[in-house]
């Protein structure tokens, strides 16, 4: 029996593990195939001289060979095998086959080295691009560029920034290569352009998608003249008219949120965000997708983008209680309370009777150190809401230990 060989391509989802058997020893590593599904076949083929087959068994690793899992066998012997994956990531493929001459490998060892790589990523980045400011600076003009893109698999440098002077209608860079998702790029417009003109951003993951953000235009001004810069008020902010959405996209929007809140309710967080991801692709005016994928980013350990897609939501309602109270959250466990405050007290401006609000407040205060303002929150809680009366014991139980302090607070020295 001589040796395997493997070959590897992508078809239409399907991945293909091309086994020329004899010896039944597969050799080889390709790079990782990008899969736009959870569920996916994998093809193998298998020469004539191999046959009959009396088993076929798929072994994988989600953790780069680190630790193997044997996934079980194809009943028919025939391709393809179909594989489903636990989640989204990186996984890694050894194929065993079985004929009357034996098998060909043992089971994989841990620190193996798999014969495929698939990167499995179902769901494309959500990418919004914020409205764009014109200044100057140093006698330049400086158009500044933000946007907030959210993915789970995106590399080190997953955005291409371009715009079009309109009414033309052709794209160009305006950074030679991809950036770094740091949401920020102050361009330097060129002397040459001036007029309205449309930005982009483009953000593409690991799995091979890509989301272009919906474009921005401004009305440039030309160039500046040698005296000095044009005046920062000189700008005309217009935003393209939106997109209706038709009535297909709309119901599968709502039934991917039903569906995400159902994966919430049952703690798979993982999926719900994933269904989220397309609802706001499908719906990027729906600023409850983005809340709720918000409260589970959060729930499962990722803060910043959490914050992200709060701050989307309240681009979209500026006073959403649930985004606002979200929000706060996140900045607090960041340790900034200035705008962990500046959250809360903006529900307080709409909803001044929010008796829980009013504690958050206070808690926000004690982190500041302001004792007062900590107590006044806190008495407000008590008061402002008689309906809400597990709130007006914690409120309590907070005066109460802030009293048993200052009773037992003795300054240094006396």
């Amino acid at each position: 029996m001589g040796d395997a060989m493997l070959r590897t391509a992508a078809r239409h989802g399907c991945l293909f593990l091309g086994t020329v058997v004899s010896g039944l020893s597969a050799f080889g590593s390709p790079e990782p195939i990008p899969v736009h599904a959870e569920t996916f076949d994998i093809d193998y083929h298998v020469n004539d001289a191999a046959l009959p087959l009396a088993s076929v068994q798929l072994w994988y690793t989600p953790d780069r060979g680190q630790t193997w899992r044997d996934y079980g066998g194809d009943p028919d012997r025939q391709s393809p095998i179909t594989f489903s994956a636990p989640g989204e990531g990186l996984y890694g493929f050894y194929l065993i086959v079985t004929n009357a001459a034996g098998p060909s490998s043992s089971a994989p060892l841990n620190g193996a080295q798999p014969q495929l790589w698939a990167f499995v990523d179902s769901t494309a980045p959500v990418v919004q691009l914020h409205p764009l400011r014109q200044s100057t600076q140093l006698g330049k003009r400086i158009l500044q560029v933000r946007w907030t893109a959210i993915d789970a698999h995106l590399g080190p440098r997953p955005v291409a920034l371009s715009y079009e002077s309109r009414p033309a209608q052709r794209w160009r860079a305006i950074t030679p290569d991809p950036i770094a998702n740091t949401g920020r790029y102050d361009w330097t417009i060129p002397d040459d352009v001036s007029g309205p003109v449309a930005v982009r951003v483009t953000v593409q993951d690991q799995g091979g998608h890509r989301t272009h953000s919906k474009p921005e235009v401004m009305e440039l001004g030309g160039h500046l003249s040698p005296a000095g810069a044009a005046p920062d008020d000189v700008r005309l902010s217009i935003q393209d008219p939106a997109v209706p959405v038709s009535r297909p996209a709309a119901a599968r929007a709502k039934r991917l949120f039903d569906e995400a809140l159902r994966f919430r309710d049952r703690g798979l967080y993982a999926e719900g965000i994933a269904r989220l991801r397309e609802v706001v692709r499908l719906r990027p005016d729906w600023p409850e997708a983005f809340a709720e994928m918000a409260d589970m980013l959060y729930r499962i350990g990722d803060p910043e983008r959490a914050l992200s897609a709060y701050q989307l939501a309240l681009r979209h309602r500026p006073n959403m209680r649930s985004a606002l109270r979200g929000s706060a959250l996140v900045y607090r466990r960041q340790n900034d309370h200035t705008a962990a405050a500046r959250s809360l007290r903006t529900i307080l401006h709409n909803q001044p009777d929010d008796a829980e609000t009013w504690m958050n407040l206070g808690d926000v205060a004690v982190y500041q150190g302001d004792e007062l303002l900590a107590r006044e929150c806190y008495t407000r809680a008590t008061q402002v809401d008689p309906r809400a009366p597990e709130i007006v014991a914690e409120a309590r139980k907070r005066l109460d230990v802030m009293a048993s302090v200052s009773r037992t607070y003795r300054p240094t020295g006396e």
